[in-house]
């Protein structure tokens, strides 16, 4: 059985759902350290400037972890979260194809006022995934009493688990201890992905790559997972790139 272990992002970009269309089984890690100006609360999306931050304004509680991060709801600047982003989309995507076909999808979450952070962005995750078609179980390691840390946790929730294949995001070369993996009897698969070119929104300003994925669905609907799949170039990564991810997070 593959697994695939993703924090719980807010709209993901494309690569992770790819992960987790060729994964049997998607691990949520909300039991971890929420980490500010990641992407647990905020995503990008494609303006006539460029792209901007969707972001979901939290109760700033820093040592907590992602499931015990609350979203602010209240108004600010007169107005509330959840009706600023819907502004913000319909002012960006209103024109493009498919908006008027999903975006009553995701105005019902943003109605619901959830409290919880991991709690909304489960919730928009799963209506994503109804819009791409991808069935695949969830768990939360919230549920799961894990106590390890990086290449240990991996381990640890594989067996927890019944996995015997665990599909990685790239960068997880940065940190990964495959001979633990190996010696734990985990093998370990890498989603090698390069994003793929579409037609969006605002083209005259060039293309936006690593968007959030309701880019893709508001532009493309019922085109949108084969587009993500077309990015995919294997289970392992070429030569090189394992030494040039690494030399990245040194640079950081």
């Amino acid at each position: 059985m593959i697994v695939t272990i993703h924090q719980p992002d807010f709209l993901p970009w494309l690569g992770f759902f790819n992960k987790v269309r060729l994964s049997d089984l998607l691990v949520i890690g909300d039991h971890v350290q929420y980490r500010n100006k990641g992407y647990q609360n905020r995503n990008r999306i494609k303006t006539i400037k460029g792209w901007q931050w969707l972001t979901v304004p939290i109760v700033h509680n820093w040592g907590s972890s992602i499931n015990e991060m609350m979203i602010l709801n209240r108004e600010q600047n007169g107005i509330t979260w959840d009706d600023l982003h819907l502004r913000t989309l319909q002012v960006n995507y209103g024109k493009a194809p498919f908006y008027d076909t999903y975006i009553g999808i995701f105005e019902k979450i943003y109605k619901r006022r959830i409290e919880m952070l991991a709690e909304c962005n489960l919730e928009f995750l799963k209506a994503i995934f109804s819009i791409l078609g991808i069935d695949i179980p969830i768990k939360r390691t919230s549920e799961m009493n894990m106590t390890g840390s990086k290449t240990d946790l991996i381990v640890e929730i594989c067996k927890a688990v019944g996995a015997d294949t665990y599909l990685s995001g790239m960068k997880g070369a940065r940190y990964m201890e495959e001979s633990t993996l190996e010696q734990n009897g985990v093998k370990l698969l890498y989603n090698n992905y390069e994003h793929p070119v579409y037609e969006q929104q605002f083209m005259e300003v060039g293309f936006e790559p690593n968007m959030s994925v309701i880019d893709l669905i508001f532009n493309h609907g019922p085109q949108s997972f084969e587009i993500i799949k077309s990015g995919f170039k294997g289970f392992e990564l070429l030569p090189g790139q394992q030494q040039k991810i690494k030399s990245e997070l040194e640079q950081e």
